[in-house]
């Protein structure tokens, strides 16, 4: 069951910087913990996938896939999933849903996002860096549109804009956005990837 979170809305989005206990995080920088520390090695992907993007599938294998424990699925979008037309230098970008969120997240919600999105960040062996992105529900809507191929106006009663909590390092992103304007039509074609059963 989904729950809502409260997000203080009157920051600008996305510009807090790390806190002092949380480095940034550089792609293809050495993994400083130890695997299996309660981490999950995707091995197994949704057959869809290996099916319609062969190429996608091959890297994601290769790619030493790693999530938190907290990460209930993973959302292939952009070039690489169904949208198509990849260079060969394109990156791979990939969300990470954290759904629900653990109460124990909530005393320290970025510092919580922060290790989500780092387990998998360090461990990543592909030479195609991912953009990786957290997702998690704030409008307790259970994030039912990042598991649906294409889009409709119906796939969202909230509006579609901003509703859902997102946590990005990377392209112009710095921790914890709010208000960004981000368009939940524009994330589509969507392709799951790995859902937890």
């Amino acid at each position: 069951m989904s729950f809502a979170v409260s997000i203080d809305k009157t920051s600008a989005p996305c510009d807090k910087p790390n806190s002092d206990n949380e480095e940034p995080l550089h792609w293809a920088e050495g993994w400083t913990g130890r695997e299996g520390a309660g981490v999950i090695h995707i091995l197994n992907f949704e057959p869809q996938l290996a099916t319609t993007l062969p190429v996608t599938f091959e890297l994601l294998k290769s790619a030493h896939l790693v999530i938190h424990p907290s990460v209930s699925g993973i959302v292939l979008h952009g070039s690489r999933g169904l949208g198509g037309g990849y260079r060969p230098t394109s990156d791979i970008d990939l969300s990470l849903i954290v759904d629900p969120l653990p109460e124990s997240a909530h005393a320290d919600l970025e510092s919580f996002l922060h290790q989500v999105l780092a387990t998998t960040f360090r461990q990543w062996q592909a030479d195609i860096e991912p953009d990786l992105a957290v997702i998690f529900d704030t409008r307790s809507c259970g994030l039912r549109c990042f598991y649906q191929t294409a889009w409709h106006e119906r796939l969202c009663e909230v509006g579609g804009m901003d509703c859902f909590g997102l946590y990005k390092t990377q392209k112009g992103y710095n921790g914890l956005c709010t208000q960004a304007g981000v368009q939940v039509k524009r994330m589509f074609p969507c392709l799951t990837i790995w859902q937890r059963n």
